[in-house]
C-alpha cells in the first residue's frame, strides 16, 4: 500500500460533545489523501462508543491500554501517523473547509524541503461556536526563517503561530526535532513548533484554516491561571537556550507582552465560555 500524504491525528479523552464535529470536519475536505488516526485515551464518557460508529475506511481507531496523559497521547499520535505530513487536531477544535489542500499545497511545491512547518490564520470560538476574534501569524503569504519566526513570537507574547489544529509539518523533521514535551504544559504547543524551527522555515498564511475552542471543558479555560507563569518559564529556557537565537530584545519585550495578554484571556475566557 502506497504511503499516504497526510496523516491527521485526533487525540481525544472525555470529548464525546465535539469529538463528531472534528471528524466530520476533516472527512468533508477536499484533500482526499489522508489516513485519519484516532487515538482514545480511556475516556470515561460516550466518546468511544460515539468513535465506532464512523466507518469510513480512512479512519483508524485506537484506544490506549491505559490513561498516557495529554502529552502521552499526542506523542502516541505522532509515532502511529504515518503519512509523509501531520497535522494534529485537537479533538474540541475543527478545521475549515480547503485547510488541508492549501497546507499540503506549501509543502509540497517545496522540493528542497526548506520548510518545516506551515500555519494559518485560527479562529477563537467559544463554547457555541460563536467567533469572537482572530489570530495569526501574518496577514499575507508569508516565509520567514525558523530563527526570524522565533523571535517575531516571542516578541508577541504569545503563540502566533496557532496551536496544533493550525499548523502542519513533516513526520521526517520528528526525528530531528523530538516529540511534545511535559516541560510546560502551556507551551506544549509551542516548545514542539521552535524545536522544529531550528531545521526549517516557517510558511504562514493569511487563511484562517481552524478554529480554537474555549469552553467550560477545554484545556485552555482550566488552566488560564497558569497561563503566564507557564511562558516565563518557557521564554527564560528558550533565551537561555542558544540554539534557538533568541534576542534579548524580544526576550524581555516577550516577558512584558505576555503579562498583558494574560490578563486580557482572563477576562475574554470568564466572559465568552
Amino acid at each position: 500500500m502506497n504511503q499516504k500524504i497526510l496523516s491527521v491525528c485526533i487525540p481525544v479523552y472525555n470529548g464525546e460533545e465535539y469529538i463528531e464535529e472534528a471528524i466530520l470536519s476533516v472527512l468533508e475536505q477536499s484533500f482526499k489523501d489522508y489516513e485519519l488516526l484516532i487515538i482514545d485515551n480511556q475516556s470515561t464518557d460516550n466518546t468511544y462508543t460515539l468513535l465506532q460508529k464512523f466507518t469510513d475506511p480512512r479512519i483508524k481507531l485506537f484506544r490506549n491500554d491505559t490513561n498516557l496523559g495529554l502529552v502521552g497521547n499526542f506523542n502516541r499520535a505522532l509515532e502511529l501517523a504515518e503519512g509523509k505530513y501531520i497535522k494534529i487536531l485537537p479533538a474540541d477544535d475543527f478545521l475549515y473547509p480547503g485547510c488541508l489542500q492549501m497546507q499540503v499545497d506549501v509543502l509540497e511545491q517545496d522540493k528542497e524541503n526548506k520548510i518545516a512547518l506551515v500555519c494559518g490564520r485560527k479562529n477563537i470560538i467559544n463554547a457555541k461556536g460563536k467567533v469572537l476574534f482572530n489570530r495569526g501569524f501574518a496577514n499575507k503569504r508569508t516565509e520567514v526563517s525558523g530563527f526570524d519566526a522565533i523571535n517575531k513570537v516571542v516578541r508577541a507574547g504569545g503563540n502566533i503561530i496557532g496551536e496544533a489544529g493550525a499548523v502542519m509539518f513533516r513526520k521526517d523533521i520528528i526525528a530531528k526535532a523530538g516529540l511534545f514535551s511535559n516541560d510546560v504544559f502551556y507551551a506544549l504547543d509551542l516548545e514542539l513548533f521552535f524545536k522544529m524551527l531550528c531545521f526549517g522555515n516557517l510558511y504562514a498564511l493569511p487563511d484562517v484554516v481552524s478554529s480554537f475552542r474555549i469552553s467550560n471543558n477545554s484545556t485552555s479555560v482550566h488552566v488560564v491561571d497558569r497561563q503566564r507563569a507557564d511562558l516565563v518559564i518557557f521564554f527564560n529556557k528558550i533565551y537561555a537556550d542558544k540554539k534557538f537565537n533568541l534576542s534579548w530584545t524580544n526576550y524581555k519585550m516577550g516577558l512584558m507582552t505576555s503579562w498583558a495578554l494574560t490578563n486580557l484571556k482572563k477576562i475574554l475566557y470568564k466572559f465568552s465560555v
